[in-house]
């Protein structure tokens, strides 16, 4: 009686609330008032506006944002959640903080660089059309890529692309705070005009006698005619990175990169429990053959047949729900949702659920079986 009353409770909340507020939360409609107000204004997430913005490579921007007073600041190497609304649909993403937590303390600002990742929907949009003055919607900070509240120990640095700014951020604040322990960092990109703050990195290392600093390009474009292709991360590379002693390695970049960067370093010696890892993207979905597996979302009473490795969350959005989702890494726990029945993969360890009811992270989950998701 109790399980029945409780959904027939639940069913009038949302027919009462998209009825009367067109929205499944009444908050919502308020919030909305309170932005016709002003954009700042918010009664259920942080704002930020934005007040610069920088282009540091071709394909890769800075935006410098300002919060309100109700963000609480971050440590470096963390990330946020930013909302934006992109032809009337609301889309989050994860982006790292790129700049010290010295910037936020001085001015009450903090920034984030973004790479256009090709047919990205959001990367594409905030470069084409995210500007001084418009106003977003950011998540506290969060993440444990951080240093250790007392370092001890030289400290070593690997990065490859984008996987450069919550590096960044930490180099910064370790300038700002005179060095207090030595560091070292592997910076690996496409070619010498792919370098995120290449410039301000060499700039830091002439002036940190205990910061050295190597940006290795995968292709020598001294020729434009003819890009040659370099060593990638090798041994020699680990070797030289190694000979500082670092007590511990943080490493950022591309999923095939990092699985490269862990297993030579495991070849030489280094524990990998000292390795503090940032993943950007996911590792490829394997194909595996097998039948047409059906996923039906429950409450929006839709259903979706594949036969192709995918994400949940790419299912979802496929079939025209637009679900909550942040990093889109399983690392935020925003899209969670709860697996009624069925069984799915975890595309990060590979595991495989149990066939009971659960919560899963529906953009690191791929269907196994037929599954009912309550969504």
């Amino acid at each position: 009686m109790h399980s029945t009353t409780s959904k027939f409770l639940k069913q009038a909340r949302t027919w009462i609330n998209s009825s009367l507020f067109n929205t499944n939360r009444a908050g919502e409609y308020f919030e909305y008032l309170l932005e016709g107000v002003d954009p700042m204004w918010s009664a259920l997430e942080c704002k930020a506006k934005v007040v610069g913005v920088k282009q540091e490579t071709a394909d890769t921007k800075t935006w410098t944002l300002q919060p309100t007073d109700d963000w609480q600041g971050f440590r470096a190497g963390q990330h946020i959640h930013i909302t934006l609304s992109i032809n009337g649909v609301l889309s989050t993403r994860t982006f790292t903080i790129s700049s010290s937590p010295y910037q936020w303390r001085t001015d009450g600002t903090l920034s984030i660089t973004v790479k256009k990742v090709p047919n990205g929907k959001v990367t594409g949009w905030m470069h084409e059309h995210l500007g001084t003055n418009d106003v977003i919607s950011i998540s506290q900070a969060a993440g444990d890529f951080v240093l250790e509240q007392e370092m001890d120990g030289s400290v070593g640095y690997i990065a490859a692309g984008s996987g450069i700014t919550p590096i960044m951020s930490q180099l910064r604040w370790l300038s700002a705070n005179q060095m207090p322990v030595a560091a070292k960092l592997l910076y690996f990109a496409n070619t010498r005009q792919d370098f995120i703050f290449g410039s301000e990195i060499l700039a830091l290392t002439q002036t940190n006698q205990r910061l050295s600093s190597h940006l290795i390009a995968s292709y020598d474009d001294s020729d434009s005619q003819h890009k040659l292709p370099q060593a990638p991360i090798c041994a020699e590379h680990i070797a030289a990175l190694l000979e500082s002693q670092p007590r511990n390695i943080y490493l950022c970049g591309p999923h095939p990169f990092r699985e490269i960067a862990k297993s030579l370093l495991q070849e030489a010696g280094f524990d990998l429990c000292r390795v503090h890892e940032e993943a950007f993207g996911l590792p490829p979905l394997k194909v595996e053959a097998g039948a047409p597996v059906t996923v039906r979302f429950t409450d929006s009473a839709t259903e979706t047949t594949t036969d192709q490795p995918a994400t949940l969350l790419d299912m979802a959005e496929n079939a025209g729900l637009s679900p909550t989702a942040g990093c889109r890494m399983g690392i935020c726990y925003t899209c969670k949702c709860k697996k009624k029945s069925g069984q799915v993969r975890n595309v990060v360890t590979g595991e495989l659920s149990g066939n009971a009811e659960e919560d899963i992270r529906i953009c690191i989950s791929t269907p196994v079986s037929n599954v009912d998701i309550e969504l």
